[in-house]
Protein backbone atom coordinates (compact mmCIF):
# COMPACT_ATOMS: atom_id res chain seq x y z
CA UNK A 1 0.00 0.00 0.00
CA UNK A 2 1.57 3.30 -1.11
CA UNK A 3 1.32 6.38 0.99
CA UNK A 4 -1.04 8.82 -0.79
CA UNK A 5 -0.79 12.91 -0.80
CA UNK A 6 -3.16 15.07 -0.53
CA UNK A 7 -2.29 16.54 -4.34
CA UNK A 8 -0.95 15.06 -7.57
CA UNK A 9 2.26 16.42 -8.44
CA UNK A 10 3.96 16.06 -11.47
CA UNK A 11 7.21 13.45 -10.96
CA UNK A 12 9.36 15.35 -13.73
CA UNK A 13 9.64 18.47 -12.11
CA UNK A 14 8.58 18.00 -8.48
CA UNK A 15 10.12 16.22 -4.94
CA UNK A 16 8.07 14.89 -2.02
CA UNK A 17 8.47 13.97 1.22
CA UNK A 18 6.07 13.16 4.04
CA UNK A 19 6.15 13.60 7.81
CA UNK A 20 4.09 10.34 9.46
CA UNK A 21 2.17 10.63 13.03
CA UNK A 22 4.70 12.78 14.25
CA UNK A 23 4.02 14.23 18.23
CA UNK A 24 3.56 17.47 18.06
CA UNK A 25 0.69 20.31 17.96
CA UNK A 26 -1.45 20.24 15.15
CA UNK A 27 -2.08 24.32 15.75
CA UNK A 28 1.40 25.24 15.64
CA UNK A 29 1.82 22.85 12.28
CA UNK A 30 -0.91 24.30 10.30
CA UNK A 31 0.71 27.67 11.19
CA UNK A 32 4.02 27.13 10.63
CA UNK A 33 2.86 25.18 7.35
CA UNK A 34 0.97 28.40 5.95
CA UNK A 35 4.18 30.69 6.79
CA UNK A 36 6.51 28.29 4.77
CA UNK A 37 4.57 27.90 1.52
CA UNK A 38 5.69 29.47 -1.01
CA UNK A 39 9.63 30.00 -0.14
CA UNK A 40 12.07 28.09 -1.34
CA UNK A 41 13.78 25.31 0.51
CA UNK A 42 16.78 27.13 1.71
CA UNK A 43 14.79 29.93 2.63
CA UNK A 44 12.75 28.10 4.82
CA UNK A 45 15.52 26.02 6.41
CA UNK A 46 16.98 29.82 7.47
CA UNK A 47 13.61 30.94 8.70
CA UNK A 48 12.97 27.81 10.76
CA UNK A 49 16.02 27.90 12.62
CA UNK A 50 15.52 31.88 13.20
CA UNK A 51 12.46 30.38 14.79
CA UNK A 52 14.45 28.13 16.79
CA UNK A 53 17.39 30.53 18.09
CA UNK A 54 14.25 33.01 19.07
CA UNK A 55 15.34 35.76 16.71
CA UNK A 56 12.11 35.40 14.24
CA UNK A 57 8.57 34.47 14.76
CA UNK A 58 6.13 32.72 13.46
CA UNK A 59 2.95 34.90 12.79
CA UNK A 60 -0.35 32.66 14.27
CA UNK A 61 -3.10 33.92 12.45
CA UNK A 62 -5.85 31.41 13.38
CA UNK A 63 -4.91 29.79 16.66
CA UNK A 64 -3.42 33.46 18.54
CA UNK A 65 -5.30 32.80 22.16
CA UNK A 66 -2.87 34.00 24.36
CA UNK A 67 -0.18 34.98 21.74
CA UNK A 68 1.53 37.67 22.26
CA UNK A 69 2.62 40.43 20.01
CA UNK A 70 5.81 40.48 17.91
CA UNK A 71 7.56 43.04 16.58
CA UNK A 72 9.55 41.10 13.92
CA UNK A 73 6.56 39.86 11.95
CA UNK A 74 5.07 42.62 8.73
CA UNK A 75 1.42 42.79 8.37
CA UNK A 76 0.36 40.82 11.51
CA UNK A 77 0.65 40.89 15.58
CA UNK A 78 0.41 37.37 17.42
CA UNK A 79 3.24 35.48 17.38
CA UNK A 80 5.12 32.22 18.80
CA UNK A 81 8.15 30.32 18.69
CA UNK A 82 6.88 26.58 18.46
CA UNK A 83 10.42 24.52 19.30
CA UNK A 84 9.13 20.79 18.46
CA UNK A 85 7.25 21.41 15.38
CA UNK A 86 9.59 23.61 14.02
CA UNK A 87 12.27 21.17 14.29
CA UNK A 88 9.80 18.30 12.93
CA UNK A 89 9.56 20.81 9.70
CA UNK A 90 13.31 21.47 9.73
CA UNK A 91 13.82 17.33 10.04
CA UNK A 92 10.84 17.51 7.17
CA UNK A 93 13.12 20.03 4.69
CA UNK A 94 15.97 18.23 4.87
CA UNK A 95 14.66 14.93 3.64
CA UNK A 96 12.52 16.75 0.74
CA UNK A 97 16.04 18.50 -0.13
CA UNK A 98 17.62 15.12 -0.38
CA UNK A 99 14.77 13.72 -2.39
CA UNK A 100 14.84 16.45 -4.98
CA UNK A 101 19.02 15.98 -5.00
CA UNK A 102 18.52 12.54 -5.64
CA UNK A 103 15.91 12.83 -8.16
CA UNK A 104 18.28 14.88 -10.26
CA UNK A 105 16.99 18.43 -8.98
CA UNK A 106 18.67 21.71 -6.74
CA UNK A 107 17.21 20.95 -3.57
CA UNK A 108 17.55 24.07 -2.17
CA UNK A 109 16.56 26.53 -4.54
CA UNK A 110 13.15 24.41 -4.96
CA UNK A 111 10.04 26.07 -4.45
CA UNK A 112 7.57 24.82 -1.82
CA UNK A 113 4.18 24.48 -3.47
CA UNK A 114 2.31 22.45 -1.45
CA UNK A 115 2.55 21.76 2.61
CA UNK A 116 0.07 20.81 4.71
CA UNK A 117 -0.68 19.32 8.10
CA UNK A 118 -3.08 16.56 9.08
CA UNK A 119 -4.10 15.62 12.24
CA UNK A 120 -4.35 11.53 12.24
CA UNK A 121 -5.14 10.83 16.24
CA UNK A 122 -3.83 11.33 19.56
CA UNK A 123 -1.27 9.11 21.14
CA UNK A 124 -3.38 7.97 24.20
CA UNK A 125 -1.89 8.82 27.71
CA UNK A 126 -2.81 9.18 31.57
CA UNK A 127 -1.38 11.06 34.21
CA UNK A 128 -2.49 9.35 37.44
CA UNK A 129 -4.01 12.01 40.09
CA UNK A 130 -5.01 11.96 43.83
CA UNK A 131 -7.41 9.21 45.37
CA UNK A 132 -6.15 6.81 43.01
CA UNK A 133 -7.97 8.90 40.33
CA UNK A 134 -5.99 9.21 36.87
CA UNK A 135 -6.37 12.24 34.18
CA UNK A 136 -5.92 11.59 30.06
CA UNK A 137 -2.85 12.86 29.18
CA UNK A 138 -3.12 12.54 25.35
CA UNK A 139 -0.49 13.48 22.91
CA UNK A 140 -1.69 14.76 19.19
CA UNK A 141 0.38 12.67 16.28
CA UNK A 142 0.51 14.85 12.91
CA UNK A 143 1.25 13.77 9.32
CA UNK A 144 2.46 16.43 7.30
CA UNK A 145 3.67 16.61 3.24
CA UNK A 146 5.21 18.50 1.19
CA UNK A 147 5.77 18.93 -2.66
CA UNK A 148 8.65 21.39 -3.88
CA UNK A 149 8.94 22.11 -7.41
CA UNK A 150 12.06 23.29 -9.35
CA UNK A 151 11.42 27.10 -10.35
CA UNK A 152 13.61 26.86 -13.38
CA UNK A 153 11.52 24.21 -15.66
CA UNK A 154 8.43 26.15 -14.64
CA UNK A 155 9.58 29.37 -15.70
CA UNK A 156 11.51 28.08 -18.96
CA UNK A 157 8.13 26.37 -20.00
CA UNK A 158 6.10 29.55 -19.36
CA UNK A 159 8.46 31.18 -20.95
CA UNK A 160 8.96 29.05 -23.88
CA UNK A 161 4.91 28.65 -24.14
CA UNK A 162 4.70 32.39 -24.27
CA UNK A 163 6.86 32.61 -26.89
CA UNK A 164 5.10 29.69 -28.87
CA UNK A 165 1.69 32.04 -28.74
CA UNK A 166 3.55 35.10 -29.53
CA UNK A 167 4.94 33.69 -32.63
CA UNK A 168 1.01 32.66 -33.60
CA UNK A 169 0.14 36.16 -33.66
CA UNK A 170 2.47 37.34 -35.98
CA UNK A 171 1.95 34.50 -37.95
CA UNK A 172 -2.25 35.47 -37.73
CA UNK A 173 -1.61 39.27 -38.74
CA UNK A 174 0.07 38.57 -41.86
Amino acid sequence: MGINYSVDADPDTTAKAMLRERPMSHKHSKEIARELRGRTVGDAQEYLEAVLAGERSIPFKSHNTGAGHRSDIDGWDAGKYPEKASEAFLDLLENVQSNAEHQGFEGESMEIVHLAAHKVGESVGRKPRAMGRATAWNTPEVDVEIVVEDVDDTYEEAADDDADLDDEDEEGDN
